[in-house]
């Protein structure tokens, strides 16, 4: 950081992110802002939502003089920064930068936009920034609970949904993961629990509006609305889905059987799902999206339960502290 450049930085840290085997990552960061004389606050989160509510209250409880030199740091997974982001959102100061340190399973945001995966590398590029530099993140209005929020990698209903709802639980297939897990095979693993999906999730009807043009699905497996390539375990769902494009891309599987299952995921390694018939694709700053049966939906890959869907997705910016060129690409990986 420059001189003259008077942050402070309010961080909050998940230790149990990645199931807890990065709780040293943390020493680690404090150890070199100390050194460096930097000043920050931190907190620890202790349970799932708890993120939200720490920096509510913090970023609340802020002068406008303070809001405007304070840095807003996450130190965990994509949930955690999704929790602070519509943390800061229900405060008076909308737009108090965000800055990432990724230390969990599935760290979609920073490959999206290329924050690094080492800890330490991704501190220096928060450490060299000197101003905010801003990225898409979605938006939502669902009007059937009137909810409103925010997100940065995707919003899914469906299939998706269900496997994350699936790899939440102990069930029979978490020996096999674990085994292709450790053999660096995570979208094999991936793919067992969608399998499983697949055969117990009934198909469903989903109606979308793209500006003044509607279409009708009546056998939907999943709608997934992405603001970046990146899903789960580092998988390429929407390939063209960009930050920077200001628009999110639509997702919407139709008549998906076993076979089409198979070749589905084919294409998906490959990078070619965009080509099959049966993949609907669309790219709009606006979407309206109407399900009218009891379905499993996700946020950034956190649960949130089951539903029915009158919702209306749209793209805004956010301003982000980080200097991400300061790293070459190589050496983020």
């Amino acid at each position: 950081m420059e001189e003259g450049m008077v942050k402070t930085f309010f961080i909050i840290v998940n230790n149990q992110a990645s199931n807890g085997l990065k709780a040293d990552v943390w020493q680690n960061i404090r150890t070199r802002l100390d050194s460096r004389k930097i000043s920050y606050i931190f907190r620890k989160t202790k349970q799932v939502g708890n993120a939200k509510s720490l920096t509510k209250r913090y970023v609340s409880h802020l002068t406008k003089e303070e809001a405007d030199e304070t840095v807003v740091i996450v130190i965990g997974g994509d949930g955690t920064l999704t929790e602070v982001l519509n943390g800061i959102k229900e405060t008076p100061y909308k737009h108090v930068p965000l800055a990432f340190i990724p230390i969990g399973e599935n760290n979609g945001f920073a490959q999206g936009i290329g924050i690094a995966s080492n800890p330490m590398t991704a501190l220096d590029q928060i450490l060299s920034a000197t101003e905010p530099v801003y990225y898409d993140i979605g938006e939502y209005t669902e009007t059937t609970h009137q909810s409103h929020g925010y997100f940065f990698n995707d919003f899914g209903i469906g299939l998706d949904a269900f496997v994350i709802s699936l790899n939440s639980q102990a069930h029979k297939h978490k020996r096999l993961q674990k085994l292709l897990n450790k053999f660096h095979l995570k979208f094999l693993a991936y793919m067992v629990s969608a399998f499983e999906a697949l055969i117990n999730q009934e198909s469903f009807s989903a109606t979308i509006r793209i500006g003044e043009k509607y279409e009708f699905f009546k056998h939907v497996a999943f709608v997934n609305v992405a603001n970046h390539p990146y899903f789960d375990n580092g998988i390429v769902l929407s390939p063209t889905a960009n930050v920077n494009d200001h628009k999110l891309d639509l997702l919407i599987a139709d008549n998906l059987g076993f076979f089409k299952f198979i070749i589905l995921a084919i294409s998906i390694y490959f990078k070619k799902q965009l080509k099959l018939p049966y993949l609907h694709h669309y790219k709009s700053d606006q979407i309206h999206l109407i399900i009218n049966s009891l379905e499993f939906g996700q946020i950034d890959g956190e649960e949130i339960g089951n539903g029915y869907f009158d919702i209306f997705y749209k793209t805004s910016q956010y301003p982000f502290w980080m200097n991400i060129s300061s790293v070459p690409p190589a050496k983020r990986r």
